[in-house]
């Protein structure tokens, strides 16, 4: 009984977490089009700089404390308590902190127009502390309708802005504003769905109860922030800020499945890996439901991206973005990548071991410092290729560290992920023929809209005369309200 009602809400809130995010996507990437043709590369590169400090705040922000506020069973109101007044503490710190490194940052990329940016920026940080009780309320009682709405007009809020002020000529400024418009307006819903008030009250020996599990956490999230970031950091200081631009717009491009997809199917998921931590039978059902779901939805979406990333690019961004293209191809891997090491992230942490990824994200994060200091001076494709490779290879070694401790067999894995990698190679096959030997003399817009069209309807065949289930599965899923 505790599995299906589990399977429901599950499936309830990853349905309505997609759909939302799907929406969410769309108005995401038309804003982000729309400002490509109105801004330069350098501006996109120069909001980049800027997001890695505050970026690195947000990751700093809650110590950890959100993971075992979600992942114990028995909380209290002092919990919640004591986690507002560290939030509320934090945001102080950090605010001071990137208002007066900001000089710093502006010599470090050669660009002093970084000082007002990071420090109009930083005023988010006190909207991350009044929200941040909220967020975690809402995800633990699996109120993901309610999330997914807010999350979208948060987005339509963010590019009403960016799109209104690049039109009169705000340059990088637009996404200042928007960025905290988006937050501004986000931090007030969140507060008004939940309808709970936390007074801020510091209790040492409440703290001393989350911060045990949640230290682990909190340093793991350091270094998957250093990860993530250090390529920024490498090309906005040593190759430019147009680069930089073209990498963060990749990047952006290939992270949205799994910002969108990926981490809101686990998010939605953890809580409900938590609950059944220990029933070994129930946890590695709801891992195989999940593998399946997030790489159905993922797969197609990159193996579609890398082939019709000349005529996107060319279509939406225009002629200032050529170089994206072969950045975007690559950097797919790294999505596919990012998707599944985070799904072997949430199997640790509801398993209450966030150990095994700390190692990895350290060793990852070695290798990482040592590549790109070798290659950084070949170019942006050399550092996006040997990003790629370094994160699926990675990757790979945490998927296997996860299947082994939970007993899932690597032969389970590949028949759960089997209709999904086999439809997206026939789906990528005869797309990439037709692309080249018969549409090559085609219109850009008539390419990429055939070779969607195609890949869509080819996908969707293949999954479904693969693995039959499939039906039964995807009718599950849209039957649940």
């Amino acid at each position: 009984m505790q599995e299906r009602t589990l399977q429901q809400k599950s499936v309830r809130g990853v349905k309505w977490q997609i759909g939302t995010e799907i929406l969410a996507r769309g108005i995401q990437l038309v804003t982000i089009f729309v400002l490509a043709r109105l801004l330069m590369p350098a501006d996109f590169g120069l909001i980049g700089m800027a997001l890695i400090f505050t970026q690195l705040a947000y990751v700093l922000f809650d110590m950890g404390l959100s993971v075992p506020l979600i992942q114990k069973k028995d909380l209290e109101a002092r919990h919640y308590q004591t986690a507002f007044s560290v939030f509320l503490l934090l945001a102080i710190v950090f605010y001071t902190a990137v208002f007066s490194a900001a000089p710093l940052a502006a010599r470090f990329f050669k660009n002093e127009q970084l000082i007002s940016i990071l420090r109009w920026l930083s005023v988010i940080f006190f909207l991350y502390a009044l929200r941040g009780v909220a967020a975690i309320r809402l995800t633990k009682q699996l109120r993901f309708r309610a999330m997914g709405v807010l999350q979208l007009i948060s987005v339509l809020v963010y590019g009403a802005i960016a799109i209104a002020l690049a039109l009169n000529g705000a340059g990088v400024w637009s996404f200042v504003a928007a960025i905290i418009g988006q937050e501004l307006v986000l931090t007030a819903a969140f507060l008004l769905v939940l309808k709970e008030w936390y007074a801020p009250v510091l209790s040492r020996s409440t703290l001393a109860e989350l911060t045990g599990f949640g230290a682990t956490v909190f340093v793991t999230r350091i270094t998957g922030y250093l990860n993530v970031n250090l390529p920024n950091i490498v090309i906005g200081r040593w190759l430019g800020e147009s680069a930089l631009g073209f990498y963060s717009v990749g990047y952006q491009l290939v992270d949205f499945p799994v910002q969108r997809i990926s981490k809101n199917i686990l998010r939605v998921m953890f809580p409900t890996f938590s609950k059944v931590q220990d029933n070994p039978q129930e946890f590695n059902y709801f891992y195989q439901e999940t593998l399946r779901g997030m790489l159905l939805a993922v797969l197609p979406i990159f193996a579609c991206m890398a082939l019709v990333a000349p005529e996107f690019v060319n279509i939406f961004y225009g002629p200032n973005w050529q170089p994206l293209i072969p950045v975007l191809q690559i950097l797919t891997i790294v999505g596919l990548s990012r998707s599944l090491w985070t799904l072997s992230s949430v199997v640790f942490l509801a398993k209450g071991r966030p150990q095994t990824e700390l190692k990895m994200n350290l060793a990852y994060f070695v290798s990482l410092l040592i590549v790109l200091s070798l290659v950084y001076a070949a170019g942006l494709q050399a550092v996006v290729s040997s990003v790629a490779l370094l994160i699926f290879s990675f990757m790979l070694v945490f998927l296997l560290s996860s299947l082994k401790m939970m007993k899932f067999s690597l032969k389970q894995w590949i028949k759960t992920a089997r209709a999904p990698l086999l439809g997206s190679v026939l789906m990528a096959i005869p797309v990439w023929a037709l692309k080249t030997q018969i549409l090559s003399d085609s219109s850009m817009l008539l390419r990429l809209l055939l070779i969607v069209g195609l890949a869509g309807l080819l996908y969707v065949v293949s999954v479904l005369l693969i693995d039959r289930s499939l039906f039964s599965y995807l009718r599950r899923i849209m039957n649940s309200k």
